[in-house]
């Protein structure tokens, strides 16, 4: 059964952590620790920070950090932060891992912190929000599925990055964790940023690794260069606007990157094979 808890001070987490979610609405700051199970750590509004295995990590609204089975974990917050913790049964979580993985080894998640934008994982996250705060009677009546659908996305989500992971032709673990991190956190800037101006140097510098290897990594993992990555999301938006919006071929280039309707229109015509206004007329 899946327990339903709402906190608004320092939780004591006395008892059993796994199979629950809980809702934070901080009225003070707090600070507590504890060992967790398997844990997905979703901020709603504010900042969270959590300390375990030696490392410090921040977690802003709309992010979400997937946390391993045993951590001794402290948890920060400041008043008024809010946030919803998923704390999965290791025996759930295994064996959806061993469906999808075909081994018998413990899955161990990457402990990354992700962005929830245009996410499977992010959307059912936010429908429990919802639930919990408008519609109790129904979450309960659908909690047992939602966790089974939530455990199944971030497992074959691991699945995905034990894949990337193995791409790396690197040696040492650590450095190749490091640098698939930067070539996550470039991933997640492109898709946020993509209408802006965005310059490889620049990110380099932001990530703190060499434009070099920032290019070498991000095409080993995604097949496609930072460029070409960039390029085939403001493409991929320019599509959607072309079929659902009335925006004119200008305001459509501007808003999805591109410095002018010529570079944009020649490199539509590029990759998709017709021009824009073809491509709207088809549609």
């Amino acid at each position: 059964m899946i327990k339903l808890e709402e906190i608004t001070s320092n939780p004591t987490f006395s008892n059993q952590l796994e199979n629950k979610i809980l809702y934070s609405n901080h009225s003070n700051d707090i600070s507590v620790s504890y060992q967790s199970t398997y844990t997905i750590k979703y901020v709603i509004n504010g900042t969270k920070y959590y300390r375990f295995n030696n490392q410090d990590i921040k977690v802003s609204k709309d992010q979400y950090l997937i946390l391993n089975n045993n951590n001794q974990i402290t948890t920060e917050a400041k008043k008024g932060t809010k946030g919803l913790s998923l704390f999965l049964s290791p025996k759930l979580i295994n064996e959806i891992y061993h469906f999808y993985a075909g081994c018998n080894s413990p899955i161990k998640f990457f402990e990354i912190i992700q962005k929830s934008t245009n996410n499977k994982i992010s959307d059912l996250l936010n429908r429990i929000i919802y639930l919990y705060e408008k519609d109790q009677i129904y979450l309960k009546q659908q909690t047992e599925d939602l966790f089974i659908a939530i455990s199944e996305l971030i497992i074959q989500e691991q699945v995905s990055v034990d894949s990337d992971f193995k791409k790396l032709k690197i040696v040492k673990y650590n450095t190749k964790k490091e640098l698939y991190k930067s070539a996550t956190l470039a991933r997640g800037y492109f898709n946020d940023n993509f209408k802006e101006k965005i310059s490889l140097d620049t990110m380099s510098k932001e990530i703190g690794i060499s434009k070099y290897y920032l290019h070498r990594v991000f095409k080993e993992i995604n097949g496609k260069t930072p460029l070409e990555y960039l390029t085939t999301i403001r493409l991929d938006n320019a599509k959607n606007k072309l079929q659902y919006s009335k925006e004119t071929i200008f305001e459509i280039a501007m808003t999805s990157g591109f410095d002018n309707t010529t570079y944009f229109s020649n490199l539509f015509k590029k990759h998709i094979g017709i021009s824009p206004t073809q491509f709207r007329k088809m549609i």
